[in-house]
């Protein structure tokens, strides 16, 4: 029996023009940050026309062709609450203020978190080894230094303006001085015995779990507000073609995206009956069966708040370096969150444990959307492990441009040895496939 399965990346969100990007959120969430206090309604253009358009004019456009925008309505109340924590979220702050030096992708926001944890670190282990010029000096009842002189008392701007952004540092602009955060210090006679630095990191994952909770409520108010909203003329550029609907031949899905694109355009009750009846008949399924998708680093949920517990989204760093294990700064992992928040972290055990007890069970994988990215290797390496393990089972990866094929080849030898990849795609167990609608279509 042969079985499809596709994993799903960002650039399945993409391919449906939703705002999904790490360039996206930060554009939109600028927008609401500096809307006005006495705002009554919020239109698309009010999020969309500024920022957004100015860096993705192309997307704007077809944002613009594919969904009635006019028709779009953005729930006051709770874009206000996404702007009150805004204002104060640290994460969210540091993003915006090194957004101009181009984090443009999901991968580059996972490296700028490991870069404030180094940052930060470099800075508590120079002050305890006196690898400082100069440490700050008491002052006016506060432990503080001049900003002018940052060098002595820190490695660059960069390490100064991290310090700043979480909250270790308070800086008084007209007197150009910044004042050290005494819930962070142990002050004994007027000088520092040493930083606190288990509350300081505890510190700075909350404010990452508070920037995923703003993450999981612009996915709910502005993402979701697309739904229902596609131009009926589109409707065929996506789901079904020439009697076809895509994912007819598809019983299981991963999808490494929080939102639920895959039921709103896909899914079961968005059918016609004629076509839910030939995918009972074809598939062997019931009504609630339908096509099974799991999530692999969680999704958004409504009506969290206040309890940050039930957030389901899992949004940290691949692994942390060596340096950073002996701090422990483990709950900044996607493998911690996942354990932590129970999302699906088995991937393919009920597969391999069919294939051991079968054995005749054939497999075809499609990544579609997916960079490939070393971040993701687990997951990758468990496939081929699987592919090597099945006969006859195969490979397909979707790209929709050269030199992203090129990007996703590349990535690929970085993960899995180059004779492995080699051997497969001359044995055509490996095939990219440019992800043209005919295409979709005729694969899935």
């Amino acid at each position: 029996m042969e079985e499809k399965i596709v994993i799903l990346g960002n650039g399945f969100d993409l391919r449906h023009f939703l705002p999904t990007s790490y360039n996206h959120l930060i554009s939109i969430l600028c927008e609401i940050e500096k809307l006005p206090e006495d705002k009554e309604s919020i239109s698309f253009s009010d999020l969309f026309d500024g920022v957004f358009k100015e860096k993705n004019e192309w997307f704007y456009n077809q944002i613009n062709e594919y969904y009635r925008t006019e028709n779009f309505i953005f729930n006051l109340e709770e874009i206000k609450s996404i702007q009150n924590r805004l204002l104060d979220n640290s994460w969210f702050q540091y993003f915006k203020s090194v957004d101009e030096n181009k984090i443009e992708t999901w991968i580059d926001f996972e490296m700028e978190i490991e870069r404030v944890l180094f940052s930060v670190l470099e800075y508590f282990d120079a002050f305890h080894n006196n690898l400082f010029k100069r440490k700050p000096e008491f002052l006016r009842k506060k432990i503080n230094f001049s900003i002018n002189e940052y060098s002595d008392y820190c490695k660059n701007k960069l390490q100064l303006n991290i310090l700043k952004n979480f909250n270790l540092l308070d800086f008084s602009p007209r007197s150009l001085t910044a004042f050290l955060n005494e819930k962070f210090i142990l002050n004994i006679d007027k000088e520092i015995q040493y930083f606190k630095e288990k509350d300081f990191f505890n510190f700075i994952y909350q404010s990452l779990e508070d920037f995923v909770g703003i993450f999981n409520d612009y996915i709910s108010n502005i993402i979701n507000a697309f739904n229902g909203n596609l131009v009926e003329e589109k409707k065929e550029c996506f789901t079904n073609r020439e009697g076809k609907y895509l994912f007819q031949q598809v019983k299981t899905i991963f999808s490494f995206n929080y939102t639920n694109t895959f039921d709103n355009f896909y899914g079961f009750k968005q059918r016609s009956e004629s076509e839910q009846l030939e995918m009972i008949v074809d598939l062997h399924i019931s009504k609630k069966e339908s096509l099974k998708i799991e999530f692999l680093h969680g999704s958004y949920v409504e009506n969290w708040t206040p309890d940050s517990d039930k957030l389901k989204i899992v949004l940290g760093v691949d692994d942390i370096h060596e340096s950073l294990k002996k701090h422990k700064l483990f709950q900044f992992t996607k493998y911690f969150q996942k354990l932590h928040k129970q999302t699906d972290y088995l991937f393919l055990k009920d597969f391999e444990s069919t294939n051991r007890t079968k054995n005749q069970n054939r497999y075809i994988f499609y990544f579609w959307g997916h960079s490939l990215d070393y971040s993701d290797r687990q997951y990758i390496r468990e496939v081929f492990d699987l592919i090597e393990n099945s006969g006859g089972s195969k490979i397909k990866i979707f790209y929709h441009s050269i030199s992203a094929k090129g990007d996703q080849l590349k990535n690929l030898l970085g993960i899995i040895e180059k004779e492995i990849i080699e051997k497969f795609m001359k044995d055509k167990i490996i095939e990219f496939i440019e992800s043209t609608s005919e295409n979709l279509f005729e694969e899935l």
